[in-house]
Order: C-alpha cells, then structure tokens, then sequence
C-alpha cells in the first residue's frame, strides 16, 4: 500500500506514518498537506497521513479543507509529541543567525522563543521542514525542525513555547473507518436563529461527549461556514446511524469523516 505524507524523513509527519504503517507499505514524500492527501483522493497513492491537530498551534485548516472537498474519510489517527529544535549548519551559533525557516505551524509553536532570542531575524514560511532544513546553506541560515539534515546539528533543542506540544496526525483512505472510540463528522446548518445549537443539542440527547468543534469558512461567500465535530462514542451500527439520520435532518450538508481508534 501507498501512502503520502508531506516532506521526508526529516519531518513529523513522516514520523507519524512510520508509525501508523504496516509492514509492506511504501511511504512517498508531498511538498505540501494539501498534495499529500489530493495525491490519495485522485488514486495516486492508496492513504495519506496529514496532520489535523496541533496542541499548540491549533487545527491545521489544509487538512480540514481537504477533508470537506475531497472524497476521503478518517480510519485511524495517532498522537505525537513534537518537539522543536534549532537547526544550523555544523559549527553555526546563535549569534550567526540573520534568517530561520521552518513550515508555519512550527513557527506559531516557537513564537515566544523567536520573540525573546531572535526579534531581529528573518522568518520565513516555507512548505514543510524538510524545505526548510534543505534553505539552511551558510552559517547565517537556521531551521526550525524535528532533526538534523546531513552536515547540520542542533544549536538549541526543545524550543517549542510549550514542552508537552503535541500534534495529532490522521490516515486518510477512500471509504470512512467503520470502528473505534472516536467519531469526526463535518456538517453546514441552515441560515437560521438557533441551527447550530439545535444539530449540536443532539449529541447530548444521545449521551456523546463532544471533544472538538471548529468553523471553517464554507468558501463560497462571506458569513457562511461548516463545522466539524469530533465526539467519543463506542456506539456501533444501528445507533450511529440512527444519530446521523437525526443530523441530517437538521443540518443542510453533512459529511461522516468515520469511526476509527487511536494508535
């Protein structure tokens, strides 16, 4: 089996599809999220790995995005702590440094670091850490990343903001996972007083505890949005489908993202 992933081995989460792999399955490196996941929704590769969560920084809006437009579904999800370091070339210091790359997110988790340490320097996003560790050619050039290239080192380990920082990574295949603990679904509400609270007062009638909720701007115009939920539930068959018939009802679009473990 194929499975994309953005970047190389460099990044997190090539990390994260080592560890959701089976063995046989062969890993193949994207530029970005989103050509990670489009490269398994347009059959090139059978799943994808992407990034959704971070402890941190937030929901990843490429991976929501995705999620919403294209025909793929969530069958597996795992949690990594991501630490960040401080990458140079062999012999760099921090007093060397006139300009940092590393992929956004790792940014916004170093925001407090670069702040106090490098208030002066350049930084610049780029789409992934491994581009970033690849910009890092002189003494004067760092990266913000998992680990070390060839020729590199780490000046200075652990700089994320917040040491428990973690991300939570989802597999993404064609058709929706079918069991686990652990449901996401992603749904629009009519344009009118009370719609949102009436579709989320259902998982409280069925006794589920919501774990997440996020907008996401639905793209067509402006003021219209999509809202994804993930909730704890160990209810199988006829009872989850009972629930989203219920959503349905109440909602104007409503896509099922899965049931599916943690791993």
């Amino acid at each position: 089996m194929k499975i994309s992933y953005l970047g190389d081995k460099y990044t997190h989460t090539y990390a994260a599809a080592a560890k959701m792999m089976d063995e046989g399955d062969e890993l193949v490196g994207c530029p970005t999220i989103y050509s990670s996941i489009e490269a398994a929704a347009e059959g090139r590769t059978d799943r994808a790995i992407a990034p959704i969560e971070n402890s941190c920084g937030g929901s990843i809006p490429d991976t929501l995005d995705a999620l919403w437009a294209l025909p793929l579904y969530i069958v597996g999800e795992t949690v990594l702590a991501v630490p960040q370091h401080l990458v140079g070339l062999k012999g760099a210091k921090k007093s060397d440094i006139k300009v940092i790359y590393s992929h956004p997110q790792a940014i916004t988790q170093c925001n407090d670091y670069l702040r106090a340490n490098f208030s002066d320097t350049d930084v610049i996003a780029v789409s992934s850490t491994a581009q970033a560790l690849s910009l890092v050619t002189d003494t004067s050039m760092a990266a913000i990343a998992r680990t070390s290239g060839d020729g590199q080192e780490i000046i200075e380990a652990e700089i994320e903001d917040v040491k428990n920082n973690a991300t939570r990574f989802v597999l993404l295949a064609g058709e929706p996972g079918t069991s686990g603990d652990k449901c996401s679904v992603v749904f629009e509400t009519r344009n009118k007083p009370g719609a949102l609270v009436e579709a989320l007062g259902l998982f409280g009638e069925y006794g589920l505890n919501m774990t997440k909720i996020e907008s996401r701007p639905h793209k067509s115009k402006l003021g219209r949005y999509i809202f994804f939920v993930d909730f704890d539930s160990r209810m199988g068959g006829d009872k989850l489908d009972e629930l989203l018939g219920a959503l349905a009802k109440r909602t104007l679009a409503l896509k099922f993202l899965g049931q599916y473990p943690t791993v």
